[in-house]
């Protein structure tokens, strides 16, 4: 009994020592916050298989161009479909700023996240506040964001509740900043761009993940800004609504034809044979995940596969 007493003993105290030798892990480094949800910080990858090229240092104004330049296509269920900036004016610069020094000071096993807000016009004259938030790092020569959350509404049942109970202060959200393992809900269309490209993984391109050249990005939109100021107003309106216009058209075109493309393979295989109900639904699938066709639609037309059986 002694015997294993002292071994028991001596286990633990061999355990401690461990544990007192290990680093401890550090805290989120808060670079900016403002009230109880909104925040820029250093915070641990979410996937450590592949470390950052960290710390980097980048130019503010560079980064808050290249964000600027950033576009999409958003689809509109009652009007004609949008073209709009992923961040405000405002955020840009703020991301810019943080960015900017939050990456000199980084480790390569660490990114930035943050949680924003704007205001935009949800119907003519209506304005609403929405959160974003996403994941940022520099890997390959390159600036990584990852949209998490976007558009996401403030939940006003339960801020009017916790107002009516005494509670000023607020209330706290829990935000997704995005994920490199699996992507978010955040599905519309970049807008090509010198410099700015969305990411590729081995099956499929990541609406939710840019890659951005900043020099590159940074350039192109000084240059965009220059010439669109040497135009009078009227011709600067004119220029920018027909570059929106063929932007918009050659993203409809490449999105028609890969459409066509892979409807066709849904229907048979290249030696022109009907493809099994599996090869159907993994089309299917691929369909979904590029943002091809709406979750009804996936539903219904995996239904019809299905019913084939």
């Amino acid at each position: 009994m002694n015997l294993l007493r002292k071994i028991f003993f001596g286990s633990a105290l061999i355990i401690s020592l461990i544990m007192l030798t290990q680093p401890a892990a550090l805290a989120d480094e808060v670079l900016w916050e403002s009230g109880l949800n909104l925040y820029i910080k250093i915070t641990d990858q979410d996937n450590k298989t592949r470390p950052n090229q960290h710390p980097v240092t980048l130019d503010a104004k560079e980064i808050a161009n290249a964000l600027n330049a950033m576009e999409i296509l958003e689809k509109r269920m009652i009007k004609e479909d949008e073209v709009n900036t992923v961040f405000s004016f405002q955020q840009a610069t703020l991301l810019g700023q943080y960015l900017a020094s939050g990456l000199q000071k980084a480790r390569p096993d660490e990114d930035i996240v943050f949680a924003l807000v704007s205001n935009k016009r949800s119907y003519v004259v209506i304005k609403e506040t929405y959160y974003m938030a996403g994941r940022a790092f520099y890997a390959d020569d390159r600036l990584h964001i990852i949209i998490g959350d976007y558009d996401k509404l403030p939940d006003k049942f339960r801020e009017r509740a916790e107002a009516s109970s005494g509670n000023t202060s607020g209330i706290h959200y829990f935000f997704d900043n995005g994920k490199r393992t699996k992507p978010s809900d955040f599905k519309q269309v970049l807008i090509s761009k010198d410099g700015i490209n969305n990411y590729k993984d081995e099956s499929r391109i990541r609406r939710d993940w840019f890659v951005i050249d900043v020099k590159q990005a940074s350039a192109a939109y000084v240059a965009a800004v220059e010439a669109n100021k040497k135009l009078d107003p009227n011709e600067a309106n004119a220029e920018l609504i027909r570059q929106e216009a063929a932007r918009i058209a050659k993203e409809r075109r490449e999105m028609r034809m890969e459409m066509a493309r892979m409807r066709k393979e849904m229907g048979e295989n290249q030696g022109g044979t009907p493809l099994t109900v599996e090869e159907r639904l993994k089309n299917l699938e691929e369909l979904k995940d590029k943002g091809l066709i709406s979750g009804d639609e996936y539903d219904v037309k995996r239904q019809e596969i299905l019913s084939d059986i």
